[in-house]
């Protein structure tokens, strides 16, 4: 996973110092991070699903000319980071969400190139250029019959629409899950 990573720490001295306390206890720490991340990446689903970031804050709404040109689209022109098109359900970015583990460490993110914007928002600028018109149409480059018209630079701004992440209710999973881990 390249794309993004994120370091979470539990809300408390108290709650970190505990699970460090149990993790240190353990010999093979695989298939407990293996159980981690398998709740995380069900919570990064639920959050698609919620259309809120892990703490409960919704995602900003999508902007009207985004619905708009959804519409002209034929696609679905509410729903955000998830398929728009009629008959599909999930994302490339929705489905991307995976867990590796090892003995010593858990990542939990994205392959996909898109994701760190989303998770972390930002802004795309593109440089002016030049496309290729057919009639009143844009085409792709080369097509015959077409002609070039310039085009203004301009930058994107999206918004922060966290997927990744530990809920409150995350936490307190985690640190049951441990102790029953041990106890086993």
């Amino acid at each position: 996973m390249s794309s993004i990573s994120i370091t979470a720490e539990l809300g408390t001295a108290e709650a970190t110092a505990r699970l460090q306390d149990i993790i240190d206890r353990m010999s093979n720490r695989r298939p407990f991070f293996e159980s981690v991340g398998s709740r995380l990446i069900k919570s990064a689903s639920d959050n698609f699903q919620a259309e809120s970031a892990p703490d409960g804050a919704a995602w900003t709404p999508l902007q009207a000319s985004t619905m708009r040109s959804r519409k002209a689209k034929g696609q679905l022109p509410l729903t955000i980071l998830r398929s728009n098109s009629p008959g599909k359900s999930g994302s490339s970015l929705a489905g991307s969400i995976v867990a590796q583990s090892t003995d010593s460490e858990l990542r939990v993110g994205s392959d996909v190139i898109y994701a760190a914007i989303h998770q972390l928002g930002g802004s795309i600028s593109r440089a002016a250029g030049s496309r290729t018109m057919v009639g009143r149409r844009f085409a792709k480059a080369g097509s015959s019959g077409g002609r070039q018209v310039a085009t203004k630079a301009y930058t994107i701004t999206i918004p922060a629409r966290p997927f990744l992440g530990m809920s409150p209710e995350d936490e307190i999973g985690i640190l049951e899950s441990a102790e029953e881990w041990l106890s086993l």
